[in-house]
């Protein structure tokens, strides 16, 4: 598969996950109970594996989802959501603490 028909498909899967994710936020109170668990559990970890896999690669979008969902399942509601969240945070300064700790090349000297 070309890399240009991957994006495309990352991108609309993304896209269409965020859909569900933008009504249970902005939702009443009281209406998002009835779908809060699915949405965490469903959408929120596609658009994490697709976004993640655009922008950081395959590995990085395996530990994000993986720690979205085990961090919800095991931890109660509320706190397990929160913690998730401050895992996502974590992911992205550790990935930028190791690209900046990767060195460059040298330049060639002539």
């Amino acid at each position: 598969m070309k890399p240009s028909t991957k994006r495309i498909i990352l991108r609309v899967v993304h896209l269409l996950a965020v859909i569900p994710v933008l009504g249970y936020v902005y939702q009443p109170v009281a209406e998002v109970a009835e779908y809060q668990r699915f949405t965490q559990t469903v959408f929120i970890p596609v658009a994490i594996l697709t976004g993640y896999w655009m922008y950081m690669g395959v590995v990085w979008a395996i530990i994000g989802v993986a720690s979205w969902v085990g961090l919800n399942y095991f931890l109660p509601s509320n706190m397990g959501f929160g913690i998730a969240l401050l895992a996502q945070i974590a992911i992205f300064v550790a990935r930028f603490v190791l690209k900046k700790m990767q060195k460059k090349p040298a330049a060639a000297v002539e």
